[in-house]
């Protein structure tokens, strides 16, 4: 099917608008937002599935608003076929016209051409297929399936290389229709069937009394007439049957002859086989007992020659155990001595070390001790010392508010020029001449030199207050320094400083005493180095003068390692010579254990060769090995010739065929049997009916109720034909519907490699799908990763819907069928790198199909390069 033009008129908000559609490859109708793209496609639909009476809301909803106008939608489109153009409007003046231009020039109206329309489609076009190709705006995402005729058809000539699903469709059609006339959905009888049922049981009811009286009558009166009318035919078939029996029972006799033939040559030929092979094996073990006497002959060689070989190698292995034992001996003697020396060495060396402890330690001990006396001191000094850091601060701030208080108060001061007395406030005092004395100036002051002076000092205002400041500052002083336990400042710096140093002295004496104790005690560390002394002195007295104690304790070192490697090289030298001994013995029990099997094998061989003569002679003596060569040759001869007889022998009962021959000739028999039994049933019924009849009569009660007996019987066979035609409707549908499971497995082949040939060109190369019953995808896998189409993107479920839609029209549309595939503005949730790819998807399967793409973003599908543009006008 092919869109070539559609046009709306007075649609929604299109006053006049049409686009022609070229019939192959792509399409793509670009237009701004409600400009008339989607309202193309919903026209399109409306004209071909709502007559021009309709009043169905979606025919209401085109209507133009505030407009006195009908909508109108023509569209000119070819199927199959058939080409034509077809025009509708609704509402307003409504009309159908119907102009068929090929292959037969027609003009219809209204109803007429509206179910003219119907019928070329339902002849033409696959309904399904349609609807699954078109991708509506705003619609949810699917990927549909594609279990439609169509694409079976495509998929089946694909898969096949016949061109015959057209023929299966429309059967499976016919099929379908067939079965839903008498069955619903779930298998169940239709309503019609039902109340066929209930309007013959209603019959019966209303006609029972009277039926009572003569339907025995008239049904023995129609059995006889059947019974007349099938009688003559019961004796013709009969005639037939038993014809063609005798025939088939001659050739199966015939048949019999040959097969008894073929049984006979069989058993001639197995009889030839197996003397054949039984002569054959005698012969391959006559081989066989050749090559065994000649292979235990070069066996019993081989050890003959390894027996003489073997001699010289014992006595070389005894002499190399006995050089060997001896070298043992000597390296043992030299290591026992070398560790002498080396215990000798360690003791000195041990000696030494222990010496040098013991004067680490003493020194250790007179610095702990040193440092005791000194921590001692310190802790008395700290003891008798009150003041400290924090104290000294308070103290000097104490005097410094001293100093500033008597600065603050007046002052006389008096110089004497010469020695002299003079009167201070009553209190008299001696000064030589030079001496100053300092009088502060808290109250009245009254100044008196003898014979020549008296002077009065008054105090200011403020001095009564500076002289309260300046007592509390020294009483503070006071009480500040009795605390530290120091007459003034300087004793108090004098006492904090000596207080510091002992701190330090006694941080240090700790740090002394910890870093010589470690993880000892004073008394531990005592015992130790009394331990020591003790050891030390022993062995000085005990070691004997000769070789002498090296003299310091790196001396010791040095001589100790030296003795050790002597020991390691003597013990190497040792293992070494243990090791060889070892093996020297190892290797002579070997060259015994070799000699005593060698022996063993050579009288074994030997009896085995003999056995092997023994055996061979006694063959031989039964039959030569002539004789068995000439009857072999006899013998395949006699087998060849008895096969050729038994082919020839098969090949005349397989041409018989007497599986099928037999099956026919019981089929005859049985229907003679059967044949004649129903004639003579049928004589014997007709008969009886004759006899029945003739005593009964009708009794005129066929005349009261004819018309209700006819009514019912007329009702009884309809429903009988009925129900056996649902039946047989079932029976062929659940059939053919299993054979149609059965084929579809072969249709999924082609459909797939269609859709992974597009998809590779948008995702890459390792792209594929997995199509399941309906035809539709159910997995994706790319880069080896495998997902259901549920798990995947908005973007990936659209993008593989559209090539699903593309693949399948690209394959029914060969020659102009199939149907468009229309997308109205997808592909919104792919990414400008995808969208470029699915541009060239779209390309390569347009030069195969129809596509028209509706779209309000041209830059969207820019990457078609093969597409034709129609742009609509932006002003409706």
């Amino acid at each position: 099917m092919r869109l070539h033009r559609v046009r709306l008129c007075n649609y929604r908000g299109v006053a006049d608008c049409e686009v022609e559609l070229p019939a192959q490859g792509i399409t793509v109708i670009e237009g701004p937002n409600e400009v008339g793209k989607t309202s193309m496609l919903e026209g399109l639909d409306l004209v071909l599935t709502k007559m021009d009476s309709s009043g169905h809301r979606q025919v209401k909803s085109a209507q133009p608003v505030g407009r006195d106008v009908g909508p109108e939608v023509e569209i000119e489109m070819s199927t199959g076929p058939y080409r034509f153009i077809y025009r509708k409007r609704w509402l307003r003046r409504s009309e159908t016209v119907l102009n068929v231009l090929t292959p037969q020039p027609e003009q219809l109206t209204g109803r007429a051409a509206h179910e003219r329309v119907d019928e070329i489609l339902a002849e033409t076009l696959d309904g399904d297929l349609w609807e699954a190709l078109w991708i509506e705006q705003g619609a949810e995402l699917w990927l549909p399936g594609f279990d439609v005729p169509s694409l079976v058809a495509a998929l089946d000539t694909a898969a096949t290389g016949q061109d015959a699903a057209d023929e299966d469709d429309d059967l499976w059609s016919r099929i379908c229709e067939e079965h839903e006339r008498y069955w619903t959905a779930t298998g169940r009888p239709k309503r019609d069937r039902t109340a066929r049922q209930a309007e013959v049981e209603g019959a019966q009811s209303e006609v029972s009394e009277l039926t009572d009286q003569i339907d025995s009558i008239d049904r023995d009166a129609a059995e006889a007439d059947r019974l007349a009318r099938d009688k003559g035919r019961l004796e013709v078939a009969l005639a037939q049957y038993r014809k063609q029996a005798s025939d088939l029972s001659e050739q199966w006799h015939e048949t019999e002859q040959v097969r008894n033939r073929v049984d006979y040559l069989t058993s001639a030929n197995e009889a030839a086989t197996l003397r054949r092979d039984s002569i054959a094996s005698e012969q391959q073990r006559r081989r066989e007992l050749v090559d065994e006497l000649s292979s235990r002959a070069e066996k019993l060689e081989e050890l003959d020659a390894r027996a003489l070989q073997s001699a010289p190698a014992l006595a070389a292995a005894i002499s190399h155990v006995e050089q060997t034992a001896a070298a043992l001996e000597a390296a043992q003697t030299a290591l026992s001595v070398a560790e002498s020396e080396q215990r000798r060495a360690n003791e000195d060396r041990d000696h030494l070390r222990n010496r040098i402890e013991v004067e680490q330690l003493s020194e250790r001990h007179e610095r702990i001790v040193e440092a005791e006396q000194k921590l001692r001191k310190a802790d008395n000094v700290l003891e008798s010392i009150k003041i400290d850091e924090g104290l000294l601060a308070q103290v000097e701030q104490a005097h410094l508010a001293v100093v500033s208080a008597e600065a603050a108060i007046a002052s006389v001061e008096t110089t004497a020029l010469r020695d002299l007395s003079i009167e201070v406030n009553d209190e008299e005092v001696a000064l030589a001449a030079g001496e100053a004395r300092h009088t502060v100036v808290d109250e009245d002051v009254m100044l008196v030199i003898r014979n020549t002076a008296e002077i009065r000092v008054r105090a200011g205002t403020g001095s009564q207050s500076l002289a309260i400041q300046r007592r509390h500052a020294h009483q503070e002083f006071r009480r500040l320094c009795e605390a530290a336990g120091v007459a003034d400042q300087p004793e108090a710096r004098r006492a904090a400083q000596e207080r510091k140093d002992a701190a330090r002295h006694r941080q240090e004496a700790l740090d002394t005493i910890a870093r010589d104790l470690r993880d000892l005690t004073v008394d531990r560390l005592q015992g130790k180095i009394e331990g020591l002394t003790k050891r030390v002195n022993a062995y000085t007295a005990e070691r004997p003068d000769d070789p002498p104690l090296p003299p310091d304790f790196e001396t010791a070192k040095q001589v100790a390692a030296g003795k050790a490697r002597t020991v390691d090289e003597k013990r190497e030298e040792f293992d070494k010579c243990n090791q060889a001994a070892t093996s020297a013995s190892d290797a002579l029990q070997q060259e015994r254990v070799d000699e005593s099997s060698l022996a063993t094998m050579i009288k074994m061989a030997r009896e085995a060769k003999a056995q092997a003569a023994d055996a061979l002679e006694s063959a031989r003596s039964a039959r030569s090995d002539s004789a068995i060569t000439s009857e072999l040759a006899q013998a395949e001869k006699g087998a060849c010739a008895a096969l050729e007889s038994l082919d020839e022998a098969e090949t005349e009962l397989s041409a018989a065929d007497p599986k099928s021959l037999k099956a026919r000739l019981r089929n005859a028999q049985d229907a003679t049997q059967r044949a004649s039994e129903d004639l003579r049933a049928n004589e014997d019924r007709q008969q009886e009916l004759r006899i029945s009849l003739s005593v009964r009569g009708e009794g005129g009660l066929h005349t009261r109720h004819a018309e209700a007996l006819v009514h019912l019987r007329h009702l009884e066979r309809e429903h009988q034909r009925t129900e056996a035609r649902a039946e047989a409707a079932r029976l062929l549908h659940d059939t053919f519907s299993r054979r149609r499971q059965e084929s579809r497995q072969r249709y999924r082949g082609p459909f797939k490699e269609r859709i992974e040939e597009l998809g590779r060109i948008v995702f890459n190369s390792s792209f594929s799908v997995e199509i399941d019953g309906d035809l539709s995808v159910a997995r994706r896998t790319l880069d080896g990763d495998t997902l259901e189409v549920d798990q995947l993107s908005t973007g990936a479920r659209e993008q593989i819907g559209v090539l699903c839609r593309l693949a399948c029209a690209a394959m029914v549309s060969p020659d102009g069928g199939g149907a468009p595939v229309i997308i109205d503005d997808a592909l919104g949730w792919s990414d400008p790198d995808r969208l470029e790819r699915m541009g060239a998807a779209i390309a390569s399967a347009g030069q195969r199909c129809q596509v028209i793409i509706l779209t309000c973003t041209p830059g969207r599908y820019a990457h078609i390069g093969n597409a034709t543009t129609v742009r609509l006008p932006s002003d409706e």
